[in-house]
């Protein structure tokens, strides 16, 4: 929960520990996939940063044929989100060009939002070198207008200066009511459906199976690069002296024997199984789960509604475990389709980041090695933060960041790149079998794309600055596309995950030029003062090395979107603008798979907007039909099934999502609440069944009721 531990718990029992595939357009390797497994998700182990994209990143949504997700429409719903603090000093505010715009802020609102108490100042020499290339200030860049240097605030508790998670947000206020119930550590198996012969794999107890559906990361160096986390040599002491345990990490493998039977069912499963019709009398019921692959199925079923909120990894691999998704894919593994949805999991988008070297040698300048070299600046950081909240510990190594334009750092680059997106053909860097709804689909997103590059007003990619010489850079307009996949008909099996880093050329001719304006930066008079000294990529490197460094370094910014995508379903996409899944009657989702393009930012104020607006999206769609809610009883799938009205099912990748959904209940029931849910890897499940259910349950990969 200490702001200056950001990172520290990636890859361990909170993450989902996921992996890529080979990135065969980089350099062959496998990246991690850092994805949150507990209460408040995401929320606990991301960069902390807060900002909500452009303006124009929300009017492409509405281009792309969804309207109402413009940002005037998005505007109330971002600020009924939080509860902003302005930087509490103003001097210290005009020093690091903080002048918010008050009028573009919520201050009643689940979501603290605030500055941290210490500011690293090698800020304002990045701010004034920027300023001597002509990149404007972006004084408040939650204000719709980002392409600019901007000092990014937290979710952060302005007075005990700690990450203020979803969790803490929207769950612990309402976690003792007695219409909501928490089960952690099961995992949502299928979505179940009138009528319809359901996936035999996922609904069977595996005995010799010990998978709980975590997979064997490669790790990251850092959250934002390789020195942009800070490595303190121990862990935070409290006042008392004790010091915080180190998280240990359990990675369970499928046996053997396991994989060879069920390749074996699958194989023989082909010759009786029947591909069911598409319909559109296809309704969700319901969802089955589990703790584990060992473990009998429970059922939950729905009078109204399941909504899906896992995430734009788990979210997919749920629906194509379901029967929904690419016939052709789910037949190949012995699922029977029950709607063939060629945008399920297809239209991935990440955004890519790539670690850079500068390290600065002003020994007068503080600078966040010092936590890693310094031990009395170590104890004197711990001092300030233990006893006033201030000092380092109350902040990431990140503050001061920037999102620059392409012509603002090279015109001629951004006239010759935005040229060639748009004359692109949509086929050229796409896999040789793309449906042609989605390559309708990438069409109408490649001249947005071309639009956004050219445009001085608008980010192309961010500069993350850790302080300290690392200056990440991060393309904010993605051109490549991946997927994920199911790598099996088991539901505890981990999705393959294949974001195609660098499959579109243009993405690494973006960054080369973000990597070119760094060596001018750092040679500017202000940023001279820091006596940066360019090690990596090296001194003279020539275009085509600065691109093989590109391929070598490139990793997840962990802003996965896209894969159940808020499009017309004839451009590939998904759900509709009323969150609604094609084909299916009572299915929605509400996590960052329906983003039809990633906007530029990052992505959790942009996930509690969306969830905020979903939920009076779905309040509005049941305020006029109510209907008599059923008993409730969590039951095997033996006993029979529990009734609700709607389910939410969330991994803990999007807990956000959940909280505002869960406000949706509002229409249907007096007694509805809302909180947070997620998956909690360290509480058990309930011993008890809950009081009967009158309204909304909420399915975590792990799960939750609301009455």
């Amino acid at each position: 929960m200490i702001p200056g531990f950001i990172g520290h718990d990636i890859c361990g029992q909170y993450d989902w520990n996921l992996s890529t595939v080979a990135q065969t357009f980089l350099d062959g390797n496998a990246r991690s996939v850092p994805s949150g497994r507990a209460l408040g998700g995401g929320t606990l182990l991301n960069g902390m940063l807060w900002s909500r994209g452009g303006r124009e990143d929300y009017e492409d949504w509405v281009r792309l044929g969804n309207p109402g997700w413009g940002w005037d429409d998005m505007l109330p719903y971002f600020m009924k989100s939080e509860t902003f603090t302005p930087m509490r000093d103003a001097r210290t505010a005009e020093e690091y060009s903080v002048r918010e715009d008050r009028s573009v802020h919520g201050y009643a609102g689940p979501v603290n939002v605030s500055y941290p108490n210490y500011q690293w100042n090698s800020s304002t020499s990045l701010f004034s070198g920027l300023a001597e290339l002509g990149i404007p200030i972006a004084y408040d860049p939650n204000a719709g207008d980002v392409a600019g240097a901007s000092f990014l605030p937290f979710d952060l508790d302005p007075v005990t200066q700690t990450r203020h998670t979803a969790r803490r947000a929207y769950y612990d206020s309402v976690a003792n009511r007695p219409n909501l119930w928490v089960a952690t550590g099961s995992m949502v198996t299928q979505i179940l459906f009138n009528g319809a012969q359901g996936n035999a794999d996922a609904s069977t107890a595996a005995p010799s199976d010990m998978s709980v559906g975590q997979g064997s990361s490669p790790g990251t160096a850092g959250i934002f690069g390789d020195g942009s986390m800070l490595n303190v040599s121990s862990l935070p002491s409290s006042p008392s002296g004790g010091a915080a345990a180190a998280p240990t990490i359990t990675l369970h493998r499928r046996s053997l024997v396991t994989r060879i039977w069920h390749t074996l069912k699958r194989v023989l499963s082909k010759t009786r199984r029947q591909t069911a019709p598409s319909s559109p009398s296809l309704t969700a019921t319901g969802v089955e789960f589990a703790p584990n692959a060992q473990s009998l199925r429970q059922t939950i079923s729905a009078t109204r509604e399941v909504i899906l909120a896992a995430g734009a990894i788990h979210t997919p691999q749920l629906l194509m475990l379901s029967g929904i998704g690419p016939a052709s894919s789910l037949q190949a593994l012995g699922i029977t389709p029950l709607q063939d949805l060629p945008g399920v999991g297809q239209n991935l988008q990440d955004h890519m980041q790539v670690w850079c070297w500068y390290p600065y040698h002003n020994p007068y300048t503080s600078n966040p090695t010092e936590l890693n070299t310094n031990q009395t600046f170590v104890d004197e950081a711990w001092h300030d933060y233990w006893s006033s909240r201030t000092g380092p510990f109350t902040s990431g190594a990140i503050d001061g960041v920037a999102f620059p334009s392409l012509p603002h750092i090279n015109p001629l680059a951004a006239a010759s790149i935005s040229s060639l997106a748009a004359s692109q053909d949509p086929r050229a860097f796409l896999p040789a079998m793309t449906h042609p709804s989605l390559l309708a689909g990438f069409s109408a997103q490649l001249s947005l794309l071309a639009t956004a590059l050219s445009d001085p007003r608008r980010a192309a990619y961010e500069l993350i600055n850790a302080n300290d010489g690392d200056l990440t850079v991060a393309s904010m307009r993605p051109l490549s596309r991946g997927s994920v996949a199911l790598a099996s008909s088991l539901p505890f099996t981990p999705p393959l995950i294949d974001p195609r880093y660098g499959s579109n050329p243009l993405d690494l001719q973006v960054l080369r030029e973000a990597i070119r304006f760094n060596a001018r930066l750092i040679n500017t008079t202000a940023m001279s003062e820091l006596a940066p000294k360019q090690i990596y990529p090296p001194v003279g490197a020539s275009d085509e090395e600065i691109e093989g460094y590109v391929r070598k370094k490139g990793q997840t910014e962990y802003h996965y979107s896209g894969t159940t995508a808020m499009m017309p379903r004839e451009l590939g996409g998904v759900v509709d603008a009323d969150l609604r899944v094609y084909g299916v009657n009572n299915l929605r989702i509400v996590d960052t798979g329906v983003f039809p393009m990633v906007p530029a930012g990052h992505l959790q104020a942009v996930v509690y907007g969306v969830a905020e607006r979903a939920a009076d999206i779905i309040k509005a769609a049941w305020t006029s039909s109510r209907v008599a809610p059923g008993p409730f009883d969590v039951s095997s799938a033996a006993d029979g099934a529990a009734t609700v009205d709607p389910i939410v099912v969330s991994t803990a990748s999007d807990p956000t999502t959940v909280s505002q959904v869960a406000d949706a209940a509002t229409a249907t029931s007096e007694s509805t609440q809302v909180s947070s849910t997620s998956n909690v890897a360290t509480t058990e499940a309930p011993t008890t069944s809950p009081t009967p259910i009158t309204d909304v349950v909420v399915v975590t990969t792990w799960v939750t009721v609301y009455t």
